[in-house]
């Protein structure tokens, strides 16, 4: 991929780019792996709305193709002298720009993931073995050439430590709780022709796995079908490869009627569709993938005062403890589950009470996720790499 030349190239500007004189605030760079509407473009969006107002933060946005971004990404170092590069998410486009730039101008780096990246890759089944060895290589340079991790799963901080990664910092996926408005599910409901029915759903990408034989929802859809006779019905928001298996596999069970698939909707428009759910689910595998997550959708559930239908793996764990339900879960696929989930959704029908914690869920959001408080852990976590006195 020539990148040795690509440093030779660089090393070249870098003799004719302003030298970095002294600073009284933080120049702060983000190196985003996605769009600005991405998850990564929000997340990083989120914590610099909320650092301090005489911080110096710019953005980078990565292009598509991937690769195009390298050298833009690493000239904007070079032009900006950044005190710190923040790079979101463990894709070669950020990494790779993030290690050459701090390397160029000694500038300190942090790399914020969520997922353990090369496991990830290896459990989906759809990569060469070469891809395999890319991602590897890039999720270890992340490691080795980062100042501080960032990691959104505690249990992945522990185990990172365990294997000697030091300088570690916990900040969980978030919400923006002053964002967060009350909406009267009424309309959606009847929109949807979903009045009268508990109501169970989801959010996300419907990526098909082939190896797995599943995406998001399908435990759903499982469970629908075992319920042929309760007032069940199914919202799943979303779109991809899979939604199509998943439409084939709710006509295979006669339950087309009962199930609504939204596709793609504006994010603007998500709280109304978050409204029409009474549960929501959200399913992790038991597995080291598993197991170092958050996953953007559990505080978002949260949030909005959702009772969540968990598998008991990753953060889920630790907060969902008398806010909503978990339920056990094995391996990547466990074809046990959707019995499981399918019982638990028998016991709300027949007590719905159960449905009624959406103060005791927002307070979890609010304790756990709110971006107010996650801003803060990281506005730490960049003082302490540059030397910067804490307020």
């Amino acid at each position: 991929m020539g990148f040795f030349r690509i440093a030779n190239y660089l090393a070249r500007l870098k003799k004719n780019s302003p030298s970095k004189s002294f600073m009284s605030s933080l120049k702060l760079l983000f190196f985003v792996n996605g769009s600005e509407a991405s998850a990564a473009g929000v997340r990083a969006n989120m914590f610099a709305q909320r650092l301090p107002s005489e911080w110096q933060i710019r953005f980078n946005y990565r292009p598509t193709p991937k690769w195009k971004g390298i050298i833009p990404f690493i000239q904007s170092a070079l032009h900006f002298r950044p005190d710190l590069i923040y790079v979101m998410d463990t894709a070669y486009t950020g990494v790779l720009a993030g290690s050459i730039a701090k390397r160029l101008i000694g500038c300190k780096l942090i790399t914020d993931t969520g997922d353990v990246a090369y496991e990830l890759a290896k459990s989906s089944g759809s990569y060469s073995k070469q891809q395999l060895a890319l991602i590897n290589w890039i999720e270890q340079m992340a490691i080795t050439n980062s100042d501080c991790l960032v990691v959104r799963g505690s249990y992945h901080k522990s185990w990172l430590e365990k294997q000697g990664v030091h300088n570690v910092v916990f900040v969980p996926d978030g919400v923006d709780m002053n964002a967060v408005k009350p909406v009267d599910a009424t309309a959606i409901k009847t929109e949807l022709g979903l009045d009268n029915h508990l109501v169970v759903g989801m959010v996300g990408t419907m990526t098909w796995s082939e190896r797995h034989q599943m995406c998001y929802g399908w435990d759903i859809i499982e469970a629908l079908g075992l319920l042929k006779d309760m007032p069940v019905n199914a919202l799943l928001v979303g779109d991809g490869d899979g939604r199509t298996i998943l439409e084939n596999r709710v006509q295979q069970l006669g339950i087309a009627s009962r199930v609504v698939f939204t596709g793609r909707i504006p994010y603007e428009d998500l709280p109304r569709y978050l409204s029409a759910m009474d549960v929501c689910v959200s399913t992790q595998s038991n597995d080291l993938v598993g197991m170092v997550r958050t996953t953007g959708k559990l505080p978002l559930y949260l949030a909005y005062g959702k009772y969540v239908v968990a598998t008991d793996v990753g953060e889920a764990k630790k907060v969902l403890p008398g806010v909503g339900c978990l339920l056990t879960y094995t391996g990547v696929r466990d074809d046990t589950h959707p019995s499981r989930l399918a019982t638990q959704l028998e016991k709300l029908v027949d007590k719905p009470q159960h449905l009624q914690i959406a103060e005791k869920a927002r307070q979890a959001a609010q304790d756990d996720f709110d971006y107010q408080m996650l801003a803060k852990r990281v506005e730490k976590v960049c003082r302490d790499l540059v030397g910067m006195k804490h307020n």
